[in-house]
């Protein structure tokens, strides 16, 4: 089976990097790897998110692209609060973050994971539901985002690929809002 935007449903879905400057995070990417146009949501985070099991207070921005089927994401926080974004870049720079999987049902998910020894560093409610991050262990090069996997989900992330098919680098930044319905 197969996702809209051209992934098998099994497969990661995204690569994100945490970036100290959207704006030129985006004009490197789109300058020297074609990817956009980049759909910009200008404030995530904050109140309704929880932290480390605490209510989370740090509020980023972040854009979504696609180059053919990867999709990438940047991340910038916008602030000084605790966060997984700031937590691994005090570690070990700006860079990779994390990659992304949309699954069919997050809580069991996160409840398998867990029973395996995973633990949440993040939650916090997307336009297609809850997210979760977890820490993908000693080894692992970053965390592992989990996605419900529902209609709005992939009616967003169709959209951001299919504006990348042909794109004729025309508006480079997009409004989130555009992706989400009327």
């Amino acid at each position: 089976m197969e996702f809209p935007f051209g992934l098998p449903t099994d497969a990661v879905i995204q690569v994100a990097y945490a970036v100290p400057d959207l704006t030129a995070g985006m004009r490197w990417w789109t300058e020297h790897l074609g990817v956009g146009p980049w759909y910009v949501n200008r404030r995530i985070g904050g109140e309704g998110s929880t932290y480390r099991g605490e209510p989370g207070k740090a509020e980023f921005t972040l854009a979504l692209a696609f180059s053919g089927h990867v999709m990438v994401e940047l991340v910038q926080t916008l602030d000084d609060e605790p966060s997984i974004y700031r937590d691994a870049y005090e570690r070990h720079g700006y860079g990779f973050h994390h990659v992304a999987k949309l699954v069919p049902n997050v809580r069991e998910e996160v409840e398998r994971r867990e029973a395996s020894g995973a633990v949440v560093r993040f939650r916090d409610l997307a336009p297609g539901g809850e997210v979760f991050f977890l820490d993908g262990g000693e080894d692992a090069p970053g965390m592992i985002e989990l996605v419900q996997d529902n209609e709005s989900t992939r009616q967003i992330f169709t959209s951001v690929w299919r504006a990348s098919v042909d794109w004729d680098g025309s508006r480079p930044v997009r409004d989130f809002a555009e992706l989400l319905p009327a």
